[in-house]
């Protein structure tokens, strides 16, 4: 069996599966997820800011992203919820390595719409 490799071209192939109702799936186990990722120290405040992002999508407030982006955000947050990912998060440090990989390629891929979505919920926050 050939192992998978965690890079931009996994990300892509995985977010082009998710559908609208991964959305839901991923905010009904927000609390567990950002648990998850406590553990993941630097990644805590853009968990944060992707759980924003996804909520703003699905309540229709910002809209201006593309569905790709949208759906690499999903993919990642579920890929955390998954406690038999590449590397099993009971195996101590190591477990997380593969959520940081996805985390981060995802954040990398994302980058433009991610800060595009910041500026535009600081100005809707001072108007």
């Amino acid at each position: 069996m050939k192992k998978k490799k965690i890079d931009e071209n996994y990300i892509e192939g995985e977010r082009k599966k998710i559908e609208e109702k991964d959305i839901n799936h991923a905010l009904t186990n927000e609390e567990e997820i950002k648990k998850k990722v406590s553990r993941l120290g630097k990644f805590k405040q853009q968990i944060n800011l992707l759980f924003s992002m996804l909520k703003d999508y699905k309540n229709k407030k910002y809209t201006s992203v593309p569905w790709l982006s949208i759906a690499a955000i999903t993919f990642a947050l579920l890929y955390l919820l998954n406690p038999l990912d590449f590397m099993p998060d009971f195996i101590p440090f190591i477990g997380y390595v593969d959520d940081a990989s996805i985390i981060g390629i995802t954040l990398k891929l994302i980058s433009e719409d991610l800060e595009a979505y910041q500026k535009w919920k600081e100005k809707s926050h001072l108007d």
